[in-house]
């Protein structure tokens, strides 16, 4: 039986990269053996902020991309939302708040329709801008996550959360809000979560997800034991090569590391198998 290679949190994306069934095909060659294709932003697949119909189609293709990664034999599954960039491009283009919030509301609202109807298997990425901003942003962006951790609740779901990278009080905060919202934090995943804190999210009940193309990080969530997954948080944009690693390069560096004995193959099953389901649940079949 092959040691599983899960990616937790990449991009495909069709318009302006190699697409869902490409991505999917090179990580496959690589070993990969299962992936969470992620929303990107409205304006990445053509669309326009704040435009309902613009929505309806990023969540389109991002269940079109988990179904074509599952049809390259992949264990795939979208997560599907409206990133906070969206909150941040609406309130500079002159937007009153609540109807910024009320947009953003709404994209959670269909996002758990989604998942009703099993076609996405979580709601992200929500959540708060990891560059500078005003307080009048955070604190927008943080009742939609509120809220994204209210209706994840409501369906039995994941979310995956965008972050500043605020060490200890970020995940505290992350914590404060799953307490809030009622929801089980191991269905919290922090995204891009930094390496040397995996152990304490998990103390915290959260799921880090640690990107493992950025230096250093993966060497320091392995001191914490597996209780962590991995992601390449690959972009899919040939106008940014290098910007991120793709999936078969996380695959690559993950088959490295078991060959040279820095992990072994339980503790590779438990970080691309075990707490991929604890995130999951049912809803992902490996």
């Amino acid at each position: 039986m092959p040691v599983p290679i899960f990616d937790n949190h990449a991009h495909a994306n069709e318009r302006t990269g190699l697409g869902a069934a490409e991505v999917a095909r090179k990580f496959k060659a690589a070993g990969g053996t299962g992936i969470v294709l992620v929303s990107l932003t409205t304006w990445s697949v053509g669309g326009r902020p704040g435009d309902r119909d613009s929505v309806v189609r990023l969540y389109e293709h991002t269940a079109r991309g988990a179904e074509a990664a599952r049809a390259q034999g992949l264990a795939a599954g979208a997560v599907i939302g409206v990133h906070p960039a969206e909150c941040a491009r609406l309130l500079e283009a002159g937007w009153d708040g609540g109807d910024v919030e009320e947009f953003m509301l709404w994209a959670v609202d269909l996002a758990a329709r989604y998942v009703e109807e099993g076609r996405a298997v979580g709601l992200g990425e929500f959540g708060r801008p990891h560059w500078p901003a005003g307080p009048r942003v955070v604190e927008l962006c943080n009742r939609v996550a509120l809220y994204a951790l209210e209706r994840a609740r409501d369906v039995d779901a994941a979310v995956h959360l965008h972050l500043e990278r605020g060490g200890r009080a970020t995940v505290d905060s992350v914590a404060e809000l799953a307490r809030r919202a009622g929801v089980r934090p191991e269905r919290v995943v922090i995204h891009h979560a930094e390496g040397a804190l995996a152990g304490y999210a998990r103390e915290r009940g959260l799921s880090p997800s640690v990107p493992v193309g950025r230096r250093g990080e993966l060497d320091a969530a392995l001191k914490a034991g597996p209780v962590f997954v991995v992601e390449s948080d690959y972009l899919d944009d040939r106008s940014r090569p290098g910007a991120v690693i793709p999936p078969w390069s996380l695959a690559g560096k993950l088959k490295q590391y078991l060959a040279r004995g820095a992990i072994t193959e339980d503790y590779l099953r438990e970080i691309c198998a075990a707490n991929v389901r604890r995130i999951y649940g049912w809803r992902l079949q490996l």
